[in-house]
């Protein structure tokens, strides 16, 4: 099955694909945001190797399972042929400690032919910040009157 939009990409459709990346990975559902990758994927998540749709999705799991109210934003950096690589900030609050962080990173993204990543290679920094610093996905407010 294939998943456009497809490479060769264009910068509309490099920013296509980016934009479905956020909107998956803002569900948190490892599911769905595991579909978009091959079935032999490869990945490099900081200083985790794994390859496959199961250890996408259980890594995933285990991921929000400690990164509670997770919101990201990502941002087309440079594109060319099947290579799409991209600037992410996220925001998340630890489960366990009550933390928030701000996590900045870059990801470099392979696709096959069919329009599924092929390989994930991910480095990112996580930054503590104050609730009150928190500046992605936040409700929005209405003018007091």
């Amino acid at each position: 099955m294939k998943r456009p939009p497809l490479p060769p990409f264009t910068r509309g459709t490099a920013l296509e694909k980016v934009q479905a990346a956020e909107d998956a990975w803002n569900t948190r559902d490892p599911e769905q945001v595991a579909a978009a990758y091959s079935a032999d994927s490869q990945w490099r998540n900081r200083d985790e190797f794994f390859s496959g749709r199961d250890a996408i999705v259980e890594f995933l799991t285990r991921k929000w399972s400690q990164e509670l109210h997770y919101r990201l934003r990502k941002e087309l950096w440079a594109y060319a042929d099947n290579r799409i690589s991209v600037r992410f900030e996220y925001e998340w609050q630890h489960a366990r400690t009550g933390q928030w962080y701000r996590t900045h990173g870059n990801e470099h993204w392979e696709f096959n032919a069919d329009g599924h990543m092929r390989w994930r290679d991910m480095s990112a920094n996580d930054i503590p910040i104050d609730a009150g610093e928190r500046r992605i996905g936040l409700p929005e407010t209405t003018p007091e009157n």
